[in-house]
């Protein structure tokens, strides 16, 4: 790996877990937030359903937008302006305004993963270990931040949290300005609009299947992970670990997710050696049969399938980002990740609200059976895809 290919990854790395920590910084404050805020669980939902949207159909203009003035500015910004606006948190005393402020902090972040993904795709020699990597330091980001956040906010206060990733993200946001802002040269990017100037026909079908799939992924995600933990509390009893239910759910929650970053690193080397369709089926294929083990199980079984679902689940999304540079030209390859992203985001969020009504309605466990189903629709799109693949050679 090259110097600039280094620093690349180092900032791709260190963003890439920040994103998540701003991501996850407000659930585990949720008891301190109602004491100083006098709220309740369906107001602070609403913040997080607004940093949710936010953060999702935000990322349509940013990867455009990263196809214009180049990704490695995006990222900058996205450091920068959410860096700033966490540490704007400290003198805030009223709810809204921290709810504004949060969503403001979401629509920032939208631009990281298509921004982020576009400039690994462009500047990267193995796309797949690239895209594991990163998607390694977001698991960790994802997993970590309940700890961080709760350990932190318990002793310093709630606001210092948010103060404390902001100057991390502004500390960072200084080194990003050390890598040049445009992923590929004037020269060459006008090459690639001569030669690839529209997308082959062939691949917008292809093209089609895979963001349905994505799509379907997206809703699992934000199922699953919206209620993992509290449905771990009540289906495992580990008579060896002295926890409440709250603690040992999160705890459960944290070990799946930290193995769907081996999960990630596995698919990325993987993903440069052998057919990236089949093994997205594969992935899919395993992890659908898992999650509908988690509906009908409990205690150490649970757990296991849990883990074996987080790892073939997260493995499908350096997957997805391989993919997509396949499917779109150079040129486009911001406009790809961005669709991709506010699909799997800004659409998959609705399904925190759908698997609440479900699980108030018939039980925790059939949220689990819904999310199968939908891993079901994922695979059928994505057999649809191996097939028209078989079919035709298109242009990539």
């Amino acid at each position: 790996m090259e110097a600039k290919e280094k620093k690349i990854m180092s900032l791709s790395v260190g963003a890439h877990g920040l994103v998540h920590l701003f991501e996850g910084v407000l659930p585990p404050l949720i008891p301190l937030l109602i004491v100083e805020f006098g709220t309740d669980y369906f107001h602070l939902g609403l913040v997080v359903t607004g940093f949710s949207y936010a953060f999702g159909l935000g990322s349509l203009p940013a990867g455009i937008l990263a196809d214009r003035v180049g990704p490695r500015r995006l990222v900058t910004l996205f450091l920068f302006g959410a860096g700033i606006l966490c540490i704007a948190v400290w003198p805030v005393n009223s709810l809204w305004v921290y709810a504004i402020i949060m969503g403001l902090i979401g629509l920032f972040c939208s631009t990281y993963h298509p921004a982020a993904n576009t400039l690994l795709s462009l500047t990267m020699t193995h796309r797949g270990n690239a895209f594991g990597i990163h998607g390694i330091a977001g698991s960790i980001g994802v997993a970590s931040t309940p700890l961080l956040s709760a350990w932190i906010g318990s002793i310093f206060g709630w606001r210092t949290p948010h103060v404390v990733f902001g100057m991390l993200s502004i500390g960072l946001a200084f080194y990003s300005l050390t890598i040049p802002g445009q992923a590929i040269s004037p020269d060459e990017k006008d090459k690639t609009r001569d030669s690839h100037a529209k997308i082959h026909p062939e691949n917008w079908i292809k093209i089609i299947l895979f963001l349905l799939s994505a799509t379907a992924l997206g809703l699992t995600y934000k199922g699953i992970m919206t209620f993992l933990p509290t449905y771990m509390g009540q289906r495992v009893h580990l008579g060896f670990l002295s926890m409440n239910t709250v603690a040992l759910g999160g705890t459960v929650a944290t070990i799946a997710l930290l193995s769907g970053a081996w999960g990630q690193y596995m698919a990325g080397r993987l993903v440069d050696r052998y057919d990236a369709e089949k093994l997205y089926l594969i992935a899919i294929l395993i992890g659908m049969i898992f999650v509908f083990c988690m509906a009908i199980s409990k205690g150490l079984i649970l757990v296991g399938a849990t883990i074996i679902y987080a790892f073939f689940y997260f493995s499908t999304q350096p997957i997805q980002n391989f993919l997509i540079s396949n499917y779109f030209p150079k040129h486009r390859h911001g406009m790809g990740y961005g669709i991709h992203f506010f699909l799997t985001f800004g659409v998959g969020s609705t399904a925190a609200a759908v698997a609440g009504y479900l699980a108030d309605r018939f039980g925790l466990e059939s949220v689990f059976v819904a999310m199968g189903f939908c891993f079901v629709m994922s695979a059928a799109m994505v057999t649809l895809l191996i097939l028209r693949s078989k079919r035709s050679c298109p242009t990539r």
